[in-house]
């Protein structure tokens, strides 16, 4: 403004200031302590309770009379002050209206100019950015929170990105150096682009792999022992047919073992005695 505003106060504040409310506290004081040591130990019982009741009635009565003195001292004191606070909040209001509306012109510059300066970076990051990653890799996961802000200069942000390219570029290397499944560690690392959830994703990965190939072997070596203990074959008497031998115990009576005898012989099961 070309004209400085500045509060001036008629009279200075410090003979506006008044002097402490003086009163009579330390008689009142006394006093109240020398009524109140009349109820000091007193004991109501039923006969008494009316007394009782007349006493807290008395004694309410004085602290409302007090209190109600307080409140319309300081009614009468901060008068002045609240005129004059009020006064000042007028004004203020009358500035607050027009620094609204500056305000909000200066937020749409602003708002404009990072939106341009976020277009100037997209467009830098998509010239040197490498395409074979920019498949995988968005701008918004490179991007930094403070590149938009005025005190960041587009120099500062380009070697920004230069440094993210080179670090990618490492920590690629570093999980092709992994071995394995180096796909499915590589769209981990995209996700977030962290090294150690992609490492975390390989362990993970070649343990799965450990595990399925001990079950894998384990069902191996239990078919081959299932196939260990199969009847081995005999010559048959047909060329079509393979024979087995198999031993085992029987248990029944002379009845039953006869019949098993008999059903053997009329099949043509050659068996012996163990």
């Amino acid at each position: 403004m070309a004209n400085e505003l500045t509060l001036r106060l008629a009279t200075p504040i410090e003979k506006l200031v008044p002097a402490m409310i003086a009163f009579n506290n330390a008689e009142l004081m006394e006093g109240v302590k020398s009524r109140l040591a009349a109820y000091q130990g007193k004991t109501y019982d039923a006969d008494s309770i009316a007394e009782a009741k007349a006493d807290r009635a008395t004694l309410n009565k004085f602290a409302k009379a007090l209190n109600d003195e307080r409140l319309r001292i300081k009614k009468i004191y901060t008068m002045p002050l609240d005129k004059f606070t009020n006064e000042i909040n007028e004004v203020i209001a009358v500035v607050d209206s027009v620094t609204a509306t500056i305000d909000t012109q200066v937020k749409v510059w602003e708002t404009d100019c990072r939106e341009r300066k976020l277009a100037e970076i997209k467009a830098y990051f998509a010239e040197v950015f490498p395409a074979e990653l920019s498949v995988f890799i968005s701008f918004e996961k490179v991007q930094q929170a403070d590149w938009l802000n005025a005190s960041k200069s587009m120099a500062a942000i380009k070697k920004e990105i230069a440094a993210a390219i080179e670090k990618i570029t490492s920590e690629l290397a570093t999980i092709d150096a992994l071995g394995g499944d180096t796909v499915a560690i590589k769209q981990k690392y995209f996700e977030d682009l962290s090294l150690a959830n992609a490492i975390t994703e390989h362990k993970r990965i070649e343990a799965e792999k450990q595990r399925i190939a001990a079950q894998e072997a384990a069902q191996a070596q239990q078919a081959a022992a299932a196939q260990k203990d199969e009847p081995a074959p005999v010559q048959a008497n047909e060329a079509t047919e393979k024979v087995f031998t198999l031993a085992f115990k029987v248990t029944g009576t002379a009845e039953q073992l006869n019949a098993l005898k008999a059903f053997m012989n009329d099949n043509k099961i050659k068996f012996e005695r163990a």
